[in-house]
């Protein structure tokens, strides 16, 4: 099987030497921020994929475009003036108005080993929490253990994997502009209620590729309801991460862990509020689709 697999994703379009992406200087338009490390091209080093995504023939979901979200809103309107200031004033490095809880979090999603890699150490700490770790092969019904659980994991890893293409497909469709860029050169953009600084500076670093969506609210989103769907919305669960030791995050259901996702984002200045909110929907919708179309019980 894994052979097969292998056949099957070795012509899926994923490349290891990606087509580099400077983006556009016009209004809205991504390009390389001012405080990227690595300005050009938008793909981070160690062959982390990026634009690679937007053409990788998914796993499930029919097209990378199958959910592709309306686009982030008008630089004129009143939703871009309100996204803009909430990012302005909550998401600057300087920021008075940021409790410290949000900043540890906005740092703990951020330093997280990666986002797919933190949902699945929760989904084994939550099969292992109900019995159902390696050492418990069958339970009364005769039903493997083992078998079901990789059903679980695959289901949460082809939704997170599908959520990523489809993420990547519609931020190299819209190119939409970093905070940063967006808050410094804003001073033209025809809307009266937003107002340029051009020394603001995000609290993280923003990645180097494109705004719209809100990776992490895509993924995320994909998670959290693969995860709810298992488990049951109201989950208690604690979370780690081994790039911020001693911190612990404990959440009450799968959408508390969502809206803190979507939050860190915003306060740590690298992300809109509609990026996040539109990422987050099409995570849910690319899960409901593996939930609906793969890994079905035989009974």
């Amino acid at each position: 099987m894994a052979d097969a697999i292998w056949t099957w994703r070795s012509t899926d379009g994923f490349s290891l030497a990606p087509a580099t992406w400077v983006g556009f200087t016009t209004l809205g338009q991504w390009r390389p921020t001012p405080s990227d490390p690595y300005p050009s091209p938008a793909v981070l080093p160690k062959g982390v994929g990026y634009p690679q995504f937007v053409t990788m023939t998914p796993w499930s979901i029919p097209s990378p475009s199958q959910f592709r979200p309306g686009g982030p809103p008008s630089l004129t309107s009143a939703q871009y003036a309100r996204d803009f200031n909430e990012t302005k004033l909550m998401g600057s490095q300087t920021s008075t108005v940021r409790s410290s809880d949000q900043t540890v979090y906005s740092w703990f999603w951020a330093t997280a080993t990666g986002t797919s890699y933190d949902w699945n150490s929760i989904a084994l700490s939550l099969l292992e929490g109900r019995g159902e770790g390696p050492g418990n092969q069958d339970d009364s019904s005769g039903s493997s253990i083992l078998l079901r659980n990789a059903r679980v994991l695959a289901t949460l890893d082809i939704a997170i994997a599908d959520a990523a293409i489809g993420c990547w497909d519609a931020k190299y469709t819209y190119n939409f502009w970093r905070p940063i860029t967006a808050i410094r050169e804003t001073a033209d953009d025809g809307n009266p209620a937003t107002t340029p600084d051009p020394t603001w500076t995000p609290l993280i670093t923003a990645p180097a590729h494109p705004e719209y969506p809100s990776a992490h609210s895509c993924l995320s989103g994909a998670a959290t309801t693969v995860l709810a769907h298992e488990f049951g919305e109201h989950t208690h669960f604690d979370m780690t991460t081994d790039l911020l030791l001693g911190e612990t995050r404990s959440y009450h259901s799968f959408t508390d862990a969502l809206e803190e996702v979507k939050n860190a984002r915003v306060f740590a200045g690298i992300h809109f509020r509609t990026s996040c909110e539109d990422g987050a929907t099409l995570g849910k919708q690319v899960a409901q689709y593996v939930l609906d179309h793969n890994f079905q019980r035989v009974r």
